[in-house]
Protein backbone atom coordinates (compact mmCIF):
# COMPACT_ATOMS: atom_id res chain seq x y z
CA UNK A 1 0.00 0.00 0.00
CA UNK A 2 2.55 1.95 0.74
CA UNK A 3 4.26 1.26 -2.19
CA UNK A 4 0.71 2.36 -4.19
CA UNK A 5 0.74 5.69 -1.99
CA UNK A 6 4.38 6.69 -3.20
CA UNK A 7 4.07 5.78 -6.83
CA UNK A 8 0.75 7.92 -6.90
CA UNK A 9 2.53 10.42 -5.16
CA UNK A 10 5.44 10.65 -7.29
CA UNK A 11 3.32 10.35 -10.57
CA UNK A 12 1.30 13.48 -9.48
CA UNK A 13 4.18 15.92 -8.88
CA UNK A 14 5.97 14.65 -12.47
CA UNK A 15 2.13 15.91 -13.90
CA UNK A 16 2.12 19.30 -12.13
CA UNK A 17 5.55 19.91 -12.80
CA UNK A 18 5.74 18.86 -16.32
CA UNK A 19 2.16 21.21 -16.78
CA UNK A 20 3.65 24.06 -15.21
CA UNK A 21 4.54 26.87 -17.84
CA UNK A 22 8.26 27.71 -17.01
CA UNK A 23 8.85 31.22 -17.63
CA UNK A 24 12.44 32.03 -19.04
CA UNK A 25 14.73 34.42 -16.98
CA UNK A 26 16.00 37.33 -19.22
CA UNK A 27 19.59 39.08 -18.61
CA UNK A 28 19.54 42.45 -17.07
CA UNK A 29 20.41 44.09 -20.71
CA UNK A 30 17.02 42.12 -22.19
CA UNK A 31 14.77 43.53 -19.38
CA UNK A 32 15.74 47.23 -19.99
CA UNK A 33 15.59 46.92 -23.99
CA UNK A 34 12.10 45.28 -23.47
CA UNK A 35 10.74 48.28 -21.23
CA UNK A 36 12.86 50.79 -22.98
CA UNK A 37 10.55 49.94 -26.01
CA UNK A 38 7.19 49.75 -24.13
CA UNK A 39 7.77 53.45 -22.86
CA UNK A 40 9.28 54.99 -26.20
CA UNK A 41 5.70 53.52 -27.55
CA UNK A 42 3.69 55.15 -24.43
CA UNK A 43 5.70 58.31 -24.98
CA UNK A 44 4.81 58.38 -28.56
CA UNK A 45 0.76 57.97 -28.06
CA UNK A 46 1.18 60.74 -25.51
CA UNK A 47 2.82 62.95 -27.89
CA UNK A 48 0.66 62.25 -30.62
CA UNK A 49 -2.41 62.59 -28.11
CA UNK A 50 -3.62 58.58 -28.82
CA UNK A 51 -5.86 58.05 -26.06
CA UNK A 52 -7.09 54.69 -27.88
CA UNK A 53 -4.01 53.40 -28.99
CA UNK A 54 -2.55 54.44 -25.34
CA UNK A 55 -5.05 52.12 -23.92
CA UNK A 56 -4.04 49.61 -26.27
CA UNK A 57 -0.85 49.18 -24.16
CA UNK A 58 -3.25 48.21 -21.32
CA UNK A 59 -4.79 45.03 -19.79
CA UNK A 60 -8.38 45.35 -19.78
CA UNK A 61 -8.58 44.86 -16.17
CA UNK A 62 -5.29 47.55 -15.37
CA UNK A 63 -4.96 49.74 -12.75
CA UNK A 64 -3.48 53.53 -12.81
CA UNK A 65 -2.62 55.26 -9.62
CA UNK A 66 -2.39 58.47 -10.36
CA UNK A 67 -1.65 61.13 -7.49
CA UNK A 68 -4.28 62.27 -5.13
CA UNK A 69 -6.63 60.80 -7.27
CA UNK A 70 -9.55 57.60 -6.78
CA UNK A 71 -7.99 54.80 -8.51
CA UNK A 72 -8.68 54.30 -12.29
CA UNK A 73 -9.85 50.86 -12.92
CA UNK A 74 -10.36 48.83 -16.62
CA UNK A 75 -9.78 49.71 -19.84
CA UNK A 76 -12.52 52.44 -20.40
CA UNK A 77 -12.11 54.31 -17.22
CA UNK A 78 -8.17 54.53 -18.59
CA UNK A 79 -8.94 55.58 -21.89
CA UNK A 80 -11.11 58.60 -20.48
CA UNK A 81 -8.51 59.50 -18.17
CA UNK A 82 -6.05 59.64 -20.69
CA UNK A 83 -8.35 61.82 -22.45
CA UNK A 84 -9.40 64.05 -20.05
CA UNK A 85 -5.56 64.66 -19.33
CA UNK A 86 -4.50 65.57 -22.56
CA UNK A 87 -8.04 68.06 -22.62
CA UNK A 88 -6.42 69.42 -19.89
CA UNK A 89 -2.75 69.89 -21.01
CA UNK A 90 -0.65 66.99 -21.26
CA UNK A 91 1.67 66.62 -23.59
CA UNK A 92 4.94 64.97 -23.31
CA UNK A 93 6.11 61.86 -20.90
CA UNK A 94 9.61 60.80 -21.13
CA UNK A 95 10.77 58.23 -18.60
CA UNK A 96 14.16 56.57 -17.43
CA UNK A 97 14.46 53.35 -16.33
CA UNK A 98 15.84 52.84 -12.87
CA UNK A 99 15.44 49.49 -12.32
CA UNK A 100 13.39 46.32 -13.66
CA UNK A 101 12.83 42.61 -12.52
CA UNK A 102 11.12 39.73 -13.10
CA UNK A 103 11.52 37.26 -16.09
CA UNK A 104 10.12 36.57 -19.57
CA UNK A 105 6.24 37.16 -18.21
CA UNK A 106 6.21 39.92 -15.69
CA UNK A 107 8.56 42.95 -16.30
CA UNK A 108 8.38 45.23 -13.19
CA UNK A 109 10.28 48.47 -14.49
CA UNK A 110 10.74 51.28 -11.84
CA UNK A 111 12.58 54.84 -12.68
CA UNK A 112 12.01 58.58 -12.99
CA UNK A 113 9.18 60.30 -15.77
CA UNK A 114 9.20 64.29 -16.27
CA UNK A 115 5.41 65.03 -17.68
CA UNK A 116 5.34 68.15 -20.09
CA UNK A 117 2.12 69.64 -19.57
CA UNK A 118 0.84 72.83 -21.16
CA UNK A 119 -1.18 75.65 -19.54
CA UNK A 120 -4.46 76.81 -20.93
CA UNK A 121 -3.53 79.85 -23.26
CA UNK A 122 0.70 79.47 -22.90
CA UNK A 123 3.25 78.56 -25.11
CA UNK A 124 5.37 76.73 -23.47
CA UNK A 125 5.32 73.63 -21.22
CA UNK A 126 5.98 73.19 -17.97
CA UNK A 127 7.65 70.31 -16.71
CA UNK A 128 6.66 68.05 -13.30
CA UNK A 129 9.17 65.36 -12.48
CA UNK A 130 8.13 62.16 -11.20
CA UNK A 131 8.58 57.95 -9.96
CA UNK A 132 6.83 55.44 -11.44
CA UNK A 133 6.05 51.71 -11.67
CA UNK A 134 4.53 50.04 -14.52
CA UNK A 135 3.75 46.27 -14.34
CA UNK A 136 4.39 44.64 -17.60
CA UNK A 137 2.49 41.51 -18.51
CA UNK A 138 3.46 39.32 -21.03
CA UNK A 139 0.40 38.43 -23.49
CA UNK A 140 0.31 34.53 -25.26
CA UNK A 141 0.68 36.74 -28.82
CA UNK A 142 4.10 38.12 -27.27
CA UNK A 143 3.17 41.21 -26.89
CA UNK A 144 3.35 42.78 -23.03
CA UNK A 145 0.45 45.03 -21.64
CA UNK A 146 0.47 47.09 -18.69
CA UNK A 147 -1.00 45.81 -15.61
CA UNK A 148 -0.64 48.50 -13.33
CA UNK A 149 0.56 51.64 -14.23
CA UNK A 150 1.54 54.16 -10.82
CA UNK A 151 3.58 57.47 -10.35
CA UNK A 152 3.99 59.99 -7.99
CA UNK A 153 5.52 63.31 -7.50
CA UNK A 154 9.17 63.36 -7.29
CA UNK A 155 10.08 65.78 -4.96
CA UNK A 156 14.12 65.33 -4.69
CA UNK A 157 14.45 65.40 -8.21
Amino acid sequence: MKKLTLLSAAALLLFTACNQKVSKDLSADEQLSIVTKLDSMYSHHIEKQQADSLTNTFLSDAIVLTPSEAEVKGINAIKDWYANSFEYGLKTVSFVTSNVTGDENHLIEIGQSTIGLQVVDADTLSYENYKYLHVWIKQPNGQYKLSRDMWNQDQAR
